[in-house]
């Protein structure tokens, strides 16, 4: 199955000089258009066994200092990161007919940061990330979710657990896609050398 693509071509001239205020007018684009969750990310990691994984996040939010987003640090993902802290996300946003891949490295956020969030977060989702043992076996839903329910219903403060925070990814590459017709795509890329500044070039489709 094979989707026509429409959009206008992009020249060199349309891209911004910084990559991140390209992608900001992208997201933001993407943001009025899309139906679905347009701050979803694909993250991609690789541990001990060499054997890449993927799994969709939500981003919750970006500068220059790098794209941030919160998961239990005793997860895949972050067994993963702690061994290798090299990572890449792709954003797709069908709407647009655009999807954006960043390559960068994962360190933790501040426990301030980490905390800022977690507060701000619904009850049941404080309780539910708190106690969740992420990614490892679960043998009863029913018993996990009495449990959760009995601490909601108790009115217990629930702290931010230490195995519980936020990862920056700061970008070493940025790839902007977007469907073409014919097949003929328009794909750029942003590279950070050793001094910080960033190259650009068009990318074949």
């Amino acid at each position: 199955m094979r989707r026509n693509y429409i959009n206008k071509p992009i020249r060199e001239i349309d891209m911004k000089g910084n990559p991140f205020e390209q992608f900001s007018l992208w997201f933001d684009e993407s943001l009025s258009i899309e139906t679905a969750e347009a701050n979803a990310m694909v993250l991609s990691t690789c541990g001990k066994d060499n054997r890449p994984s993927s799994r969709v996040v939500l981003l919750k939010k970006f500068d220059e200092k790098g794209f941030t987003f919160f998961t239990n640090y005793e997860s895949h993902k972050g067994e993963d990161i702690l061994f290798n802290p090299n990572v890449a996300l792709l954003f797709f946003w069908e709407k647009s007919m655009r999807q954006v891949r960043i390559e960068g490295i994962a360190e933790k956020t501040t426990a301030e940061e980490s905390d800022e969030y977690f507060y701000s977060r619904p009850a049941e989702s404080r309780i539910t990330a708190a106690y969740s043992k992420q990614s490892k076996e679960l043998r009863s839903k029913d018993i996990f979710k009495q449990k959760l329910d009995n601490i909601f219903n108790s009115g217990a403060y629930v702290k931010r657990p230490d195995n519980w925070g936020g990862y920056r990814v700061q970008p070493l590459l940025f790839e902007f896609w977007q469907g073409g017709p014919g097949r003929l795509h328009d794909r750029f890329e942003y590279k950070r050398g050793d001094d910080l500044l960033w190259t650009f070039k068009r990318l074949y489709p």
